[in-house]
C-alpha cells in the first residue's frame, strides 16, 4: 500500500460557478520538488524527491492531467481552464511522488 503524502494545496477558481460556464483553476502545490542532484553544506547528496503527475478529476471526467520532472520548480502552480458539467460535484486533485507516496486533495462544488 501506498504511503500517504499530505501537501499543502491552495485551489482558486475564476469564473462563475454554474452549469457548462468556463471557470480559470489556479492550482498550487506546496512540493518541495528536490532533483536529486544537489548536495546539502556538508558535501552530501539531496535525495530525489519530486511530483510524478497531478491530476485533476471533476466528478468521474479527467479535466487536468500534467506528469513532471527534475525540470519543475519547488512549488509548481498550474492554471487551467473548462467547462463545468451540468451536476455539481467534487473536484479532486490527486498526486503521487517518485517515491510511491501518493495524496488527494476533494473540493466541493456546489452551483448558485
Amino acid at each position: 500500500m501506498a504511503q500517504k503524502l499530505d501537501i499543502p494545496v491552495r485551489l482558486s477558481l475564476s469564473g462563475p460557478v454554474r452549469p457548462d460556464s468556463e471557470i480559470e483553476v489556479r492550482l498550487l502545490l506546496g512540493h518541495v520538488m528536490e532533483t536529486g542532484f544537489r548536495h546539502d553544506s556538508s558535501g552530501v547528496q539531496v535525495p530525489k524527491d519530486i511530483l510524478q503527475f497531478v491530476k485533476v478529476h471533476m466528478g468521474d471526467t479527467l479535466v487536468f492531467e500534467a506528469e513532471l520532472g527534475t525540470g519543475m520548480a519547488a512549488n509548481p502552480m498550474f492554471f487551467f481552464s473548462f467547462t463545468l458539467p451540468p451536476l455539481a460535484g467534487d473536484m479532486v486533485v490527486s498526486w503521487a511522488d517518485d517515491q510511491g507516496r501518493t495524496g488527494e486533495m476533494r473540493r466541493p462544488l456546489l452551483y448558485r
